[in-house]
């Protein structure tokens, strides 16, 4: 299906537009106006900064692309109502579904659906607006992003003073351009939490003499959010996958206690928030579908609402005798879970099956009673925890579930694209959990695993934790944006096409520099022993070892002398270098990992902190975060047999 869109595209792509010829730049002037439909011509006088509402993105893709072909001409052109007299003649770029631009869009535009197209003198940039449900969504934005990429050569690389790439022209022609796309991930989330976990980091903050506000300000959305706006981040589907049955004991707990999870101390008491409940209790099923319905009822927009359970808190799991007769014995096991604690021991029990089948078995359950009633509602759930494995006796799942699978193990999803009728991944995998925030390369791994779960039913993404290490991460976050956007881009050639932009006359070098850290990453990811968490970070040091710190410090350094004058690639170039620094001060650190009392690991460590917080108000090192999963990591580690 993917193969017959890349057909049509390209013969799109090459379909003329009767000798189309619109001059955008002229010798460094504007050679056209940008016209908007009146509704949105007050927003579109407005800075970018302000159009942050998802209903004026019509306007922000106008402002948008004023301001990026001012700065790759020189000076920027006007913006007119499409009913202003300056708005009837001349070389003119229509932004959004203008008057002018119906007559010319043959077929209905689908939602997030983009068009760039010449017609005469003009040039018409529009895309579906309106998603199912009466949702925005920002097909116009969208065909401005890839004008601006496509035909101006605009890169955003990273959020930031030196992220973005924007070549001169003193001429910029466009002839016969008619291309229309769709992407076919209906949901690109990349969550940016580079400010997120205000209280854990405040007393670190404090000892290192930086405001919040100056932390906030530095990382928050208005700095960094237009970045993944620019990345075509967005949905045309919504997938309401929350925590679904908070503040269900404080409504029920009292008239039907025996709805929620019988607790180790033989009660059925739960600590608020996060509630558990009696997964196989028939009547809890009736009583959840009737909320849902009701819900549906209240709101026809909503579409779908979500099935999961609550996740974390103090509660365990169910250990009433019809939960535990869901659970197969032949399910895959369970080691020791901290859930799952025997009555009997009032210990984890030392091996318990998963408990997929019960868990599938509650949301098909819930899933047939809404669909009888409501058969064009979907219900989102979620595999994860100790019901991430695929079921063994629930062979398939009602049709109006969408599974949230958190995670990216490839067999898991091709199992589970076997029963689910769609599939939303969620994974966690863009954090310095195992890495500790140095700098890798795992684009294209990102960037295949997109593609294979889109091949297994994927119709969404949520990816959590871009915390915003930009110089050791950086490359990640951008291939893998790539990716969701069109899962069968050329990796390799949108890695070349970053070092081209990013480093200018140093690119093959730098080009060799992430290659060597893209075997680097893979070993690292193919370690059984590193993983989040684990006593075994200090085998970070057998990957990040001395030979390979110093052929990335040789390449560099033959970058540095070969970058040339402009201050953008000799700051790229620098962020990498500082990446580098990083990963020798923390292997140093877990060098002596094991020696915590001695002044050579105080030493050590206060020389890593030092770097971090010098760090802390640039893009480079999400200095809080890294130093996090750090401390967590020495807190685990211990001494390695080499």
């Amino acid at each position: 299906m993917r193969a017959l869109a890349v057909s049509l595209l390209l013969c799109l792509q090459t379909a003329t537009g009767a000798g189309s010829e619109v001059v955008v730049i002229n010798d460094g002037e504007p050679g056209v106006i940008i016209v908007v439909p009146d509704q949105f011509a007050k927003a579109s006088q407005l800075p970018a900064s302000r159009l942050t509402h998802e209903s004026v993105s019509v306007a922000l893709a106008a402002v948008e692309l004023a301001d990026y072909l001012g700065k790759a001409g020189g000076k920027r052109p006007s913006l007119f109502a499409e009913s202003a007299p300056e708005a009837q003649q001349g070389n003119r770029i229509f932004v959004g579904l203008c008057q002018a631009t119906i007559p010319v869009v043959t077929d209905p535009l689908l939602p997030e659906e983009l068009l760039v197209l010449t017609r005469g003198s003009d040039l018409h940039l529009v895309g579906g607006d309106l998603a199912p449900g009466e949702r925005p969504c920002h097909g116009t934005l969208y065909a401005v992003y890839d004008f601006l990429e496509k035909e101006v050569g605009v890169r955003w690389l990273f959020p930031g003073e030196h992220g973005e790439v924007v070549p001169q022209h003193r001429r910029l022609l466009l002839s016969d351009l008619n291309r229309r796309y769709q992407p076919p991930v209906a949901k690109r989330k990349v969550r940016n939490v580079a400010v997120s976990r205000e209280e854990t980091f405040r007393p670190l903050l404090e000892k290192w003499g930086i405001p919040l506000a100056d932390w906030k300000t530095a990382h928050g959305p208005a700095t960094t959010g237009p970045w993944f706006v620019r990345q075509r981040l967005g949905a045309r589907i919504e997938l309401d996958g929350g925590h679904a049955y908070d503040g269900w004991y404080e409504t029920y707990g009292k008239t039907h206690p025996e709805w929620f999870a019988l607790q180790p101390d033989g009660t059925r008491h739960q600590k608020v928030p996060r509630e558990r409940l009696c997964k196989s209790n028939p009547a809890l099923w009736d009583e959840i579908a009737r909320v849902l319905v009701a819900e549906f009822k209240a709101n026809p927009k909503k579409l779908t609402a979500s099935l999961a359970p609550n996740d974390g808190g103090a509660n365990k799991f169910c250990l009433c005798d019809a939960c535990r007769s869901l659970d197969p014995p032949e399910a895959p096991k369970l080691s020791n879970d901290s859930q799952l604690v025997d009555p009997a021991t009032g210990r984890p029990f030392p091996e318990y099956p998963s408990l997929s089948d019960r868990v599938f078995t509650f949301f098909n359950e819930v899933a047939k009673r809404v669909r009888t009633e409501m058969p064009d509602r979907d219900l989102v759930c979620y595999a994860y925890s100790v019901y991430r494995s695929v079921p063994v006796r629930v062979k398939s799942l009602e049709p109006n579930l969408i599974v949230g699978y958190v995670g990216l193990k490839r067999d898991e999803i091709e199992a589970w694209a076997r029963i689910a009728p769609r599939l939303y991944i969620r994974p966690n995998d863009l954090g310095p959990a195992i890495d500790l925030g140095l700098p890798r390369n795992h684009a294209a791994w990102f960037a295949e695993s997109v593609r294979h779960c889109v091949d297994h039913r994927a119709v969404g993404f949520d990816f959590d934790n871009c915390h915003g290490n930009w110089s050791a991460h950086g490359l990640d976050y951008y291939v893998l944006c790539k990716a969701l956007w069109d899962p069968d881009i050329d990796v390799e050639a949108t890695i070349d096409d970053y070092c081209r932009a990013a480093y200018g006359p140093a690119a093959a070098v730098m080009r060799e520099y992430h290659d060597l850290l893209a075997k680097v990453s893979e070993a690292v990811r193919s370690d059984p022993q590193l993983v989040a968490r684990s006593p075994h970070a200090t085998r970070l040091r057998l990957h990040y070892n001395k030979d390979v710190l110093a052929t990335l410090e040789r390449l560099l350094a033959k970058a540095k002398a070969i970058q040339g004058d402009d201050p953008g690639i000799g700051a790229r170039i620098a962020m990498a270098d500082g990446a580098v620094e990083h990963a020798r001060l923390v292997t140093s650190l877990l060098e002596v990992a094991h020696e915590k009392e001695t002044p050579v690991f105080a030493e050590r460590l206060d020389a890593v902190e030092a770097n971090l917080r010098g760090k802390l108000l640039t893009p480079e090192l999400a200095s809080l975060h890294s130093h996090r999963y750090l401390r967590m990591a020495l807190s685990h580690a211990e001494r390695e047999v080499e």
